[in-house]
């Protein structure tokens, strides 16, 4: 397709010419409620009552689900309204019926206007932002495109860094077992000849194991990518994955760090010392540690540091599921047997359903130690075996993402003027900021109401493809003035 396609007409009559799922990401900022005239008998914000302007809203919205992909995101800027002195919860109303029509609605972002202009109003306080909502389709919530890593900022503080003398002593914490949590401590540090850490944890249990420690600068999970032998491509993400399903072939994983090689030197036995935990802490969460919540602070207050022992990579639970499936048919064997022979009751079910992570809540990945003898029963090769068997320990602490912090919802951004005669030009940094969470490499944006075509400028510059509508066919030259290269355009009449 081209990148840049115009189209001119009424969005009832435009949209229906859109194929279905062909949008990876939505980003539009429709006229307001009786703010412009726009001299057009089709034209959106003249309504007589602003319950019949979000009802037309609503409408638009609830056709272009069709044409979003499951994995689609949809940015929806809107600005309030007054009424006889009365502030309009417009913004608010319209995503409330969203909401009911079947968008879920994953954030509302604060759009600060740190130049907005000055209000002569004496009685009231001048407004400075406007929300931006993000919507996923509701049957897609488990299942969306959002690269935050993409919005990440700097983290402030500064981190002290650990010393692998630190580890020693500490508590290890083994979520993966199946007979239950076992709890260790580290005795050992080793380090092999490229410098990667290996712990000796001695646990409860009585059994001594080596652990690989994850790099402190990493996070905690690292991601893989794949290779496709079959269209010969290189997939990045799980969306990617998702495509690849039917190329014919289980993609390869290509793993981010080399295989740990044997360890070249023992670092002296150090009597063990107690574990960080802090005693002493009478904080408000001392009484009630169950309602510490989420909050990595009260975690660190109430059981210190410690270690915890979890999968090394990111596993693309459906893609495991397939696979098992596939050996499971060929071996010709029923998954109650496969329970029988390793002593579960409907555990082994799981494993081949795909519905978790992304997806739902149902399916699950084998355990390291489930994974070898499943792979005794069904005979299956090496492809996965270190994606999901390999593990390493992990620093449970307080500390900022290895890729900065997140952005939060609450974005300073200027406005920003145009010379072309448009009334509300949208912000590229706004734009640009949406597209590179909600839209991937390659992917393609609509604007069903793109006025000057920040959008479609913002996209091209982006590398992404960009559908436009606009119902005013003067804006057309507009669009291509600030546009890097001549759009495609169609009239619908």
């Amino acid at each position: 397709m081209d990148r840049l396609t115009v189209y001119i007409g009424d969005i009832f009559k435009v949209l229906p010419k859109i194929p279905e799922s062909s949008i990876d990401c939505i980003i539009t900022s429709p006229p307001y409620w009786k703010q412009r005239d726009y001299k057009h008998p089709k034209q959106i914000g003249q309504e007589k009552s602003y319950y019949e302007y979000i009802k037309k809203l609503v409408e638009i919205f609830s056709q272009m689900k069709r044409l979003l992909k499951p994995t689609g995101t949809f940015f929806l800027n809107l600005g309030y309204k007054y009424e006889n002195k009365n502030l309009l919860l417009i913004p608010e109303m319209v995503a409330w019926e969203l909401q009911k029509s079947g968008w879920c609605l994953l954030n509302k972002i604060i759009w600060h206007k740190p130049n907005a202009m000055p209000s002569s109003v004496a009685k009231r306080i001048t407004n400075v932002y406007e929300p931006v909502f993000l919507f996923v389709k509701e049957e897609s919530k488990y299942q969306y495109y959002l690269a935050i890593d993409e919005l990440r900022l700097p983290a402030r503080t500064k981190e002290e860094e650990k010393k692998p003398e630190d580890l020693l002593g500490m508590t290890v914490r083994d979520s993966l077992r199946k007979d239950g949590k076992d709890e260790g401590v580290v005795k050992e540090i080793y380090e092999d000849k490229d410098g990667h850490l290996l712990a000796r944890v001695f646990w409860k249990s009585g059994s001594k194991t080596i652990e690989s420690i994850q790099d402190f600068s990493q996070e905690s999970q690292l991601g893989v990518e794949f290779f496709c032998p079959s269209c010969q491509k290189r997939i990045e993400n799980d969306i990617d994955l998702e495509k690849h399903r039917n190329c014919g072939q289980f993609p390869l994983p290509i793993f981010p760090t080399p295989e740990k090689s044997e360890k070249k030197k023992t670092q002296k036995e150090i009597s063990l010392f107690p574990s960080l935990f802090l005693k002493d802490y009478r904080g408000k969460y001392s009484l009630s540690p169950e309602n510490r919540g989420q909050s990595p602070g009260a975690r660190l207050a109430l059981f210190g540091e410690y270690l915890v022992r979890q999968r090394r990579y990111k596993i693309y639970q459906p893609l495991i599921a397939d696979y098992l499936q596939f050996w499971r048919k060929k071996k010709g064997i029923k998954i109650k047997e496969i329970d029988q022979k390793l002593g579960y009751r409907d555990t082994a079910g799981h494993w081949f359903r795909k519905d978790t992570e992304h997806w739902g809540k149902g399916g699950s990945v084998p355990l390291p130690e489930d994974w070898w003898q499943l792979k005794k029963i069904l005979a299956f090769d090496n492809l996965y075996d270190r994606l999901v068997t390999e593990t390493h320990l992990v620093l449970q602490t307080v500390r900022t993402h290895p890729k900065g912090k997140n952005p939060g919802d609450v974005w300073s951004i200027k406005l920003q003027p145009i010379l072309e005669a448009h009334f509300a030009p949208f912000p590229e940094e706004l734009v640009r900021r949406c597209l590179l969470a909600g839209c991937p490499k390659d992917g393609t944006v609509l604007d069903p109401f793109a006025g000057s075509g920040t959008t479609g400028k913002v996209a091209l510059e982006l590398n992404r493809k960009a559908i436009l509508i606009e119902l005013i066919p003067e804006y057309l030259n507009i669009i291509k003035r600030r546009c890097p290269e001549m759009p495609k355009v169609v009239y619908v009449e």
